[in-house]
């Protein structure tokens, strides 16, 4: 004989109501609906733990009296909560389908005769319902994500590594088409006619500008940028060089922006020389009726760096066809050096490098811009 701990009147819980009256019986856990599937009777009168969730449960009430009529009303508790409230009514068998993983406890009353009874079972959660699961996805998923990110950094380390390679390369054929053969040869023959000219004084000078010249070529190529001051004193050497190796059939000019001069400001070096050198060599250098002169200009502009070489040369079409008819081609290597290098460092510094080149009636207007550098 037992006791509820709890039973209902009018609405109301009282205690100590006696519940031997009414019985469970043929307590069953059913897993799946065809009848080959596992159907299992557990004793109600132990501790009643079911291994795995059932597909539904299912029992029966009886009065011990035979004359009691039934009206019957279940209430499910889970966690000490009720869970849910079924009428039976007169039918004797209770089925509850998908329960999940806890604690319940079944009370049934019979409305007519105030009889009551309980039985109590745990059903085993499954693994996504347990207590360690939620913590166990959220170590899982940070992993997950921590690699995701992890190979994110070394797919980007590898192409910066790669670019980085890349502009190694190309600041090397920089420097040897900086030092280009065809330069080094005719400034050696300038000094060489100066010499035997007797003209000791102008040889000097000149050896004195390409010694100069050549020892900030391999200083520079060290370094991926260097102040603007330092590249503006590199072309200066360089143009002069030229305008000698020309007998001063031009003139040069340079308008930079005063405070791009400070040694805050940095550009990647040897990047505009061949340009200048394209302008002097393509352009100023066939020039008859009249004296060459070249503009180079510096300054800031919406927050870029922008380089604009003017020249007055023959422009490109004209040359064009003076190199068809000596069937070469005599373009600047630097320039295809140079522009594999803003290329290479529009990989570094995003979209923000362009190159525009205008022909003009007279000559052609170079226009590079440059993301603004500070040291």
């Amino acid at each position: 004989m037992f006791f509820l701990k709890f039973s209902f009147v009018h609405g109301q819980i009282e205690t100590n109501k006696r519940i031997d009256e009414l019985e469970i019986s043929n307590f069953r856990s059913h897993i799946g609906y065809n009848s080959s599937n596992k159907d299992s009777v557990w004793n109600i009168n132990s501790k009643i733990h079911l291994p795995s969730q059932p597909t539904y449960l299912s029992l029966t009430v009886r009065e011990k009296s035979d004359t009691a009529k039934l009206n019957l009303i279940a209430i499910i508790y889970e966690q000490l909560k009720i869970y849910d409230t079924l009428q039976m009514g007169s039918n004797p068998t209770l089925t509850l389908f998908n329960l999940t993983g806890g604690i319940y406890i079944l009370k049934i009353k019979n409305l007519n005769t105030q009889h009551e009874a309980e039985i109590s079972f745990s059903i085993e959660p499954v693994f996504w319902e347990k207590w360690w699961f939620n913590p166990f996805v959220l170590i899982v998923l940070s992993a997950l994500l921590g690699l995701l990110f992890y190979f994110f950094y070394l797919i980007q380390l590898r192409q910066k590594l790669q670019s980085q390679s890349l502009q190694h390369s190309l600041e090397i054929k920089a420097l040897r088409a900086q030092m280009n053969p065809h330069f080094i040869f005719n400034s050696m023959n300038t000094i060489d006619a100066y010499i035997l000219r007797k003209r000791f004084i102008e040889a000097s000078d000149f050896l004195q500008k390409f010694s100069k010249l050549i020892r900030r070529i391999l200083e520079n190529s060290e370094y991926q940028t260097t102040s603007i001051a330092q590249e503006v004193e590199t072309l200066k050497l360089y143009i002069e060089l030229e305008q000698e190796r020309f007998s001063n059939s031009f003139d040069f000019q340079f308008q930079i922006q005063p405070k791009l001069l400070n040694q805050d400001y940095q550009i990647p070096p040897l990047l505009i020389q061949p340009f200048v050198e394209n302008a002097i060599l393509h352009g100023i250098r066939h020039l008859t009726e009249r004296k060459g002169f070249i503009i180079l200009e510096m300054s800031i502009k919406n927050s870029l760096l922008n380089c604009t070489i003017h020249d007055n040369g023959i422009g490109r079409m004209a040359s064009d066809e003076i190199n068809k008819q000596r069937q070469a081609n005599h373009k600047s290597m630097g320039i295809n050096v140079t522009m594999e290098r803003i290329r290479t460092y529009q990989a570094i510094y995003g979209d923000t490098m362009e190159t525009t080149v205008d022909d003009l009636e007279e000559g052609t207007t170079i226009t590079i811009k440059l993301p603004l550098i500070k040291n």
